[in-house]
């Protein structure tokens, strides 16, 4: 090799490895500025959670001496912007789901409490001693959770130890070391281990999930072979051919079986079918919506469910998703819902789902409306047009239930609205927009 070649290879070389240096120089600093970033994003979170705390300690003890309808409901709308903004917070923070439930659970709660309060003073209600130990217990944990954020600001920023070191913790299981952060947010979620339980009517109360299937209630557990039984049944084939596959716990335990591209779960308690599902390929669409309304009544009526009524439906991917309430005279109950899907290539009914039923079916004591429907449609909105009325049950966020008149209306651009007034207050409970399509009638 000549000298002159030995000096083009060894000036390429260099040239590639300064190119190399830079380049890996240039991806180091970008990852450093990376870094950088998060971490301030990091401790931006703690900071804004720690004010978002700390408002809503001071608003939860002005929450105790608000006695008009204004101030509880200011109040209440002060607490919900204060809490979801403490959730956005702490779900930037680096840490495993396991380690914030509590936390998070007492965050969703505040909010929702004051407003449930709130509801209930403007119902006519007086708030009760104990609803306002609650009130003045939540403003304890607040305090506590404020004190803790604020020491470990102290200690982070104190230290000038990056939040950002127990992420890396939580992505590295081999990693011994754990960051002051990990260790103080572990210790503040322990002082939440025992947060006390709150019922009230809001999506985020304790007894949400603790509710069990009313319809059930005193129904005992039938064995396995029997619903298996069941589940032939419903398909209509011989018992053989339901294949029993596991069973599934919780607050519906039921067994379930499969049947080629079909599986169908039977209650363990009275053996009823709660859901089907049929994945099989839908074919080209052949018909509308009132032939499948057709076949899923014929369906419904072929298994001993009888009392539906039909609300809003859907179409796609083949098929009719139709909603069925229960109903007596003309009061429905939306809370007692049955949902079932026909192919609308031949009618065949593919999917099946009573949870709803199951777990809101009962035998309700008469209900008398307060109210005559008349005096109820003094409450809906003058720029709404009414044209008709029905009395019927709406579930509330909390999963209760409250007796109201359904007023169909429109507007004056033509757009359809249902208006819910309490039957006994007069009191809007809800509002929902009619969507109509060719692919079905939702709400909004």
């Amino acid at each position: 090799m000549t000298r002159r070649r030995k000096i083009q290879i060894i000036s390429v070389l260099s040239v590639a490895f300064l190119a190399l240096a830079g380049t890996a120089y240039g991806g180091y600093s970008l990852a450093g500025k990376y870094r950088r970033g998060l971490e301030l994003t990091y401790q931006r979170a703690l900071s804004d959670l720690g004010d978002y705390v700390a408002a809503m300690e001071t608003t939860l003890d002005k929450s105790l001496y608000a006695n008009t309808l204004p101030q509880q409901t200011g109040v209440a709308a002060k607490l919900i912007r204060e809490s979801s903004g403490a959730q956005a917070a702490l779900s930037a923070l680096p840490s495993s789901d396991s380690d914030l439930s509590d936390i998070s659970r007492f965050l969703s709660q505040v909010g929702e409490y004051s407003l449930s309060l709130s509801s209930k003073a403007s119902s006519g209600e007086e708030i009760t001693q104990e609803e306002y130990a609650k009130l003045q217990e939540l403003a304890g944990y607040a305090g506590t959770l404020q004190e803790s954020l604020n020491d470990m600001e102290a200690k982070l920023f104190g230290s000038g130890e990056a939040i950002g070191k127990a992420e890396t913790f939580l992505n590295n299981l081999e990693t011994q070391e754990v960051s002051s952060f990990q260790t103080s947010l572990e210790d503040t979620a322990k002082e939440f281990s025992d947060y006390p339980t709150l019922i009230y009517d809001g999506p985020f109360s304790d007894h949400i999930g603790q509710m069990k299937p009313k319809f059930l209630d005193g129904e005992q557990e039938i064995p396995q072979g029997n619903a298996q039984t069941v589940a032939a049944e419903f398909w209509g084939i011989d018992h053989a051919n339901a294949e029993h596959t596991n069973d599934t716990a919780g607050g519906l335990p039921t067994y379930n079986f499969s049947y080629g591209n079909a599986r169908v779960s039977v209650t363990k308690a009275g053996g009823y079918v709660a859901s089907m599902i049929d994945s099989r390929e839908i074919s080209q669409p052949s018909l509308g919506y009132e032939e499948a309304l057709a076949k899923a009544k014929e369906f419904l009526e072929g298994r001993g469910v009888t009392g539906m009524k039909e609300s809003y439906y859907v179409i796609h991917d083949g098929k009719c998703v139709i909603n069925f309430a229960y109903s007596e005279g003309d009061l429905i109950f939306y809370p007692d819902l049955i949902k079932v899907a026909v192919a609308l290539d031949n009618g065949q009914i593919v999917e099946y789902d009573s949870t709803g039923y199951l777990m809101n079916h009962h035998n309700r004591p008469p209900q008398e409306p307060v109210l005559t429907m008349e005096e109820a449609q003094t409450s809906v909105s003058p720029y709404l047009q009414v044209e008709r009325g029905l009395p019927c049950v709406i579930p509330t966020s909390g999963l209760n239930e409250v007796l109201c008149y359904e007023f169909l209306c429109h507007s004056e651009d033509g757009e359809e609205v249902l208006v819910y007034i309490d039957a006994a207050t007069g009191m809007e409970e809800q509002i929902l927009i009619l969507l109509k399509s060719d692919e079905g009638v939702l709400t909004r």
